[in-house]
């Protein structure tokens, strides 16, 4: 199994701590256990001297024969661990150890006796841990120290006994040595010493066996609490993975995981705080979606094209309504190549830092582009948002409006040209015959009327849109109508050598409207086919039972209507061959239109260029009353 990095920290954190904690104690040892050893050997060596000192004296008091004191002291160094001297008040060498293989050792070192025996021979206990070359001499020497002659007897007796066979020359002790001088006395009197001395090598060796122990049982120690270092780092890092994996997996958009918050100390109040983390980022998470989905639904619900851009010029967000204003199949992405008329605004915004609008016509819709730049707090730009809106009617309505005000400005100074030419001339007196003044007034009459009839059409047009104009409908038989319609306009046709066709049933039903105003549209309607229709053309004036309604159809054989000027007829002042000539105010079609859709009917036209029109209007027929 993969461990984590916590673990191993852990791991090496703790077991390194107790690898040098080990390593500590076997230094610290190996530092300070000389010393221990010397001062423990110190007071061993001590103890074992005076042992020896009790000996002799029992020999200066007779207690013990001199025969048996010199095997007893002087046979073995490891009878007493060190090497002995025992020395008179003059400090020569009565008694040696002998050391193992035979060889006996030489007397006691000079500079042992010089530094140690002054302190002895005044009953003190003289001890020594270093070198020999740091002995220095604490005494005035032995020359004037005196013995009794019973105790210097029995000294010389003892010595003759050990010195037959040893040999004259001086012990050499090399290195650190640990030295004790014990007094030997005789009735209170100090008569000797005994001398016990030891190498540091050799009270080491004996160390050794101790310090390699010890060394082992650390390691030993070690090496069994590595079991239980890695059960308690593992199980100290289980809840720090644990919460790490929760942690992961909210990274990764899960918020339903939770961590372990039961432990009562902090990694449980970290767990807790975990949770409460992970509760409240879902619940922010949740409300954002959801004004996010909101957002969604709103700029995708919006008749109004949305797009965003990032700082390099890369489409984030389009709604649909986008495609549908440009004309792109739904789901068109790649906007820069399919209109780079309008991303060419963004770049616009994009480059200046700041909002730029235009209304620009993409095949027949106007778009009015409005783009705004976005930035951080911090003024750092971060791309721009921008919205389409089609201004197709108002652009329209816009051009109507300055149509309008030309066509009618065009329709008023005709007449009023007209008769400012012909009154100036009567008023300076240049028309001179009554037939010439009579010719004027005729065509002043004309214009004037004209100019009324004028008028008298927008105004009707203006009431009838604003709702003011009579419009009371009754039941009446179109019949009647119809046939008053046909003899007016059978004699205009002859005169014009046009052919008028009434194709209208005998018996119709009655229907539901306004007798005046259906007249007043059939008049405008059959007006219009009879002036675009050239000599020798055709004017038909038909009507047909569909249902619960009559439609009435006047049909032409003249210039006919473009295609794109077919939506425009029902405009004012809209004339399709755009040059105002002919007679008529250009409102007759309008008024008709309005009419219609007033009294609840439906009026459309039919039209093919250069083969004619068909204007169409329909009458609802009367319900019949069967009580």
């Amino acid at each position: 199994m993969k461990r984590s990095g916590f673990f191993t920290k852990t791991l090496v954190l703790v077991y390194g701590t107790v690898a040098l904690f080990a390593a500590l104690i076997v230094a610290i040892y190996t530092a300070i256990s000389p010393q221990l050893f010397a001062r423990n050997k110190i007071d061993d060596l001590t103890s074992k001297g005076q042992i020896i000192s009790c000996y002799i004296e029992s020999t200066l008091r007779g207690e013990i024969s001199t025969a048996y004191l010199v095997p007893l002291i002087g046979r073995s160094t490891a009878q007493w661990e060190a090497t002995v001297w025992v020395v008179d008040s003059g400090g020569d060498t009565l008694i040696r150890t002998q050391q193992e293989g035979g060889r006996r050792v030489g007397r006691l070192p000079a500079s042992l006796a010089k530094a140690m025996l002054p302190t002895v021979l005044s009953g003190e206990i003289a001890t020594h841990i270093g070198a020999q070359e740091d002995l220095t001499s604490s005494g005035t020497g032995t020359s004037s120290q005196r013995t009794s002659r019973t105790a210097s007897n029995v000294l010389n007796d003892i010595a003759g006994q050990s010195e037959q066979s040893a040999p004259a020359t001086e012990e050499v002790l090399s290195g650190s040595i640990v030295a004790v001088a014990v007094p030997i006395t005789f009735f209170g009197e100090v008569v000797g010493a005994v001398f016990m001395a030891q190498t540091m090598t050799e009270i080491m060796s004996g160390m050794q066996a101790l310090s390699d122990t010890i060394t082992f049982s650390v390691l030993l120690i070690a090496l069994l609490l590595l079991p239980m270092v890695l059960f308690f780092a593992s199980r100290f890092s289980r809840p720090v993975a644990q919460m790490r994996a929760v942690a992961l997996t909210m990274a990764g958009g899960d918020l339903s995981v939770r961590a372990d918050d039961q432990r009562r100390d902090e990694f449980g109040e970290l767990g807790g705080a975990l949770n409460f983390l992970s509760s409240e980022l879902g619940s922010t998470i949740s409300s954002l979606e959801l004004e996010r989905n909101r957002l969604q639904s709103l700029i995708n619900g919006m008749s109004e094209g949305v797009i965003a851009l990032d700082q390099q010029g890369e489409t984030t967000v389009i709604n649909p309504a986008v495609c549908s204003l440009l004309g792109l199949p739904e789901g068109t992405a790649d906007l820069r190549a399919a209109a780079p008329d309008v991303l060419s605004v963004f770049d616009e915004a994009l480059a200046s830092a700041e909002s730029a609008r235009k209304t620009i016509w993409q095949g027949k819709t106007a778009l009015h582009i409005s783009v705004s730049p976005l930035s951080r707090t911090d003024g750092q730009l971060t791309g721009c948002v921008g919205v389409l809106s089609d201004v197709t009617s108002a652009e329209r309505l816009e051009q109507t409006r300055r149509d309008y005000v030309a066509n009618v400005s065009h329709e008023l100074r005709t007449p009023l040209t007209a008769m400012r030419a012909l009154i100036e001339p009567l008023r300076d007196g240049l028309i001179k015959t009554e037939e010439q003044r009579q010719q004027t007034y005729d065509v002043v009459l004309r214009e004037t009327m004209r100019l009324t009839r004028l008028v008298s059409d927008m105004l009707e047009l203006s009431r009838l849109q604003s709702g003011k104009a009579s419009l009371n409908k009754s039941v009446f038989s179109p019949g009647p109508v119809l046939s008053i319609i046909r003899e007016t306009y059978s004699a205009y046709a002859e005169d014009y050598q046009q052919t008028f066709i009434y194709d209208v049933p005998s018996e119709l039903p009655p229907v539901l409207g306004n007798s005046d105003r259906t007249q007043q549209v059939l008049i405008a309607l059959l007006d219009n086919a009879f002036k675009y229709s050239a000599e020798g053309g055709t004017v038909t004036l038909s009507a047909v039972v569909d249902g619960s309604v009559i439609r009435v159809t006047v049909r032409d054989t003249g210039i006919g209507i473009s295609p794109e000027d077919l939506p425009h007829v029902f405009d004012r002042f809209y004339k399709a061959d755009k040059s105002h000539g002919g007679k008529g105010t250009g409102l007759g079609l309008a008024i008709a239109y309005e009419i219609m859709k007033q009294l609840g009917e439906e009026m459309k036209v039919d039209s093919v260029l250069g083969e004619g029109s068909a204007f169409m209007f329909t009458l609802h027929i009367a319900q019949q009353d069967n009580g």
